[in-house]
């Protein structure tokens, strides 16, 4: 049986494409994607970045896709009447899919979808990255909760990014034989090519840089924005740096540029680099030149530059609110999982790997090895799992 399979998503993520491209060349799969925005595969100003982007990756190739007609009469700042697409439910009922991924759930789109999808009776599959971290009021805790759980009760299956995922899943009353493991991954094999490609360069990528021979660097990778807390690495690296010298490189662009940049002056740090924007092609020689990568974030629901940071056999430091860190940074094994914004406990981190070539190596070994399970191929398994199992139910008359 070949599925015909439907996939919404808000727009061409660089991460998720060469996802896409590989469900469409499988040979169960007859996929059509569904954009809302064509934002990242054109040049648009990304609110956050602070500066007009486009990736230089190839997002619109490879597989079947429409971009659907925003109706929104607020299309600008996400919230969740930015999306507002009417002709989705048609679409459904005339195509007739036998399955239809959801990614999310936050913009009125994705709710017409739902109900579009109820309406011409086809199986619904929820992509998402939500978990239980994190603490609302308790109004907004129980509106979503009797929102979702209403929701999540119906669907046809969950596509689990990895634990917390599931963890929020199962507490919405998910049953766990709908629930199916569809980690959240990068290209693993193009960042471990790259990492072949740039190791022998490592000298001259940090000189490039205007760094030091032989300083260990620490990297950070992602936008400058307060919820990221790049403030934080800078202070415990300011904290470490005196007793164990290092490089800090900061992989990145937006609002909180200019305190870093204040704060660096003010503690007479020289060997801290902020690159601005990096684009797709160029990120993977500064993991290459890299001992040690930082997420810091205080709110993260997963943390994709942990998956690149490995493939390149790096160890990882996570705050405790990086929705990652129970898969990727487990138990010490490849590196250290701290309480968010305890300055102190990231500089004792940063202190135990800077100290410890040897410990960096063999932390970095293990983070390939961990990161080898999230992959696409298991993304497909897990996808292919979930279509056959709405296709069984269907064939049994099993409601949702």
């Amino acid at each position: 049986m070949k599925f015909r399979l439907a996939y919404l998503v808000s727009h061409p993520i660089q991460y998720q494409v060469p996802l896409l491209q590989r469900l469409a060349a499988h040979p169960e799969i007859a996929l059509h994607v569904y954009y809302m925005t064509d934002e990242g595969a054109r040049l648009s100003r990304d609110p956050e970045f602070g500066v007009p982007i486009q990736w230089d990756v190839p997002l619109l190739e490879g597989y079947a896709w429409t971009l659907l007609r925003n109706r929104s009469w607020w299309p600008g700042a996400d919230h969740p009447l930015r999306f507002v697409h009417p002709s989705l439910p048609g679409v459904l009922g005339r195509e007739r899919y036998d399955a239809l991924i959801v990614h999310g759930y936050a913009h009125a789109t994705e709710w017409l979808a739902f109900w579009g999808a109820r309406r011409s009776r086809t199986p619904v599959l929820l992509r998402g990255e939500s978990n239980l971290l994190g603490r609302r009021p308790p109004w907004v805790a129980a509106a979503k909760r009797a929102a979702l759980g209403a929701l999540l009760r119906r669907i046809d299956g969950a596509l689990a990014i990895g634990t917390l995922n599931r963890e929020f899943y199962q507490a919405y009353g998910v049953p766990e034989d709908r629930i199916f493991f569809v980690p959240y991954a990068v290209d693993n094999a193009r960042f471990r090519a790259e990492a072949d490609r740039w190791q022998p360069s490592r000298s001259a990528l940090r000189a490039a840089l205007g760094l030091p021979a032989g300083l260990p660097m620490v990297l950070y990778a992602g936008k400058l924005i307060p919820r990221k807390r790049p403030l934080d690495l800078l202070d415990a690296y300011a904290r470490v740096a005196a007793d164990h010298p290092a490089a800090l490189v900061f992989l990145g662009e937006g609002a909180e540029r200019p305190r870093l940049e204040a704060a660096i002056a003010r503690h007479q740090l020289p060997h801290v680099v902020i690159t601005g924007f990096v684009n797709q092609s160029g990120i993977g020689r500064y993991y290459a030149a890299a001992d040690v990568v930082v997420l810091p974030s205080s709110h993260e629901p997963w943390g994709l530059v942990l998956n690149e940071a490995m493939c390149f056999g790096l160890p990882v430091i996570a705050s405790d609110a990086v929705g990652a860190a129970p898969d990727l940074v487990p138990g010490e094994e490849n590196g250290f999982v701290y309480p968010v914004g305890d300055i102190t406990a990231l500089a004792s981190a940063l202190r135990r790997l800077l100290a410890d070539p040897a410990k960096r190596a063999a932390m970095g070994a293990r983070s390939r090895e961990i990161v080898a399970r999230f992959s696409y191929d298991a993304d497909i398994d897990g996808i292919v799992e979930a279509l056959r199992s709405v296709a069984s139910a269907a064939r049994l008359g099993v409601a949702s």
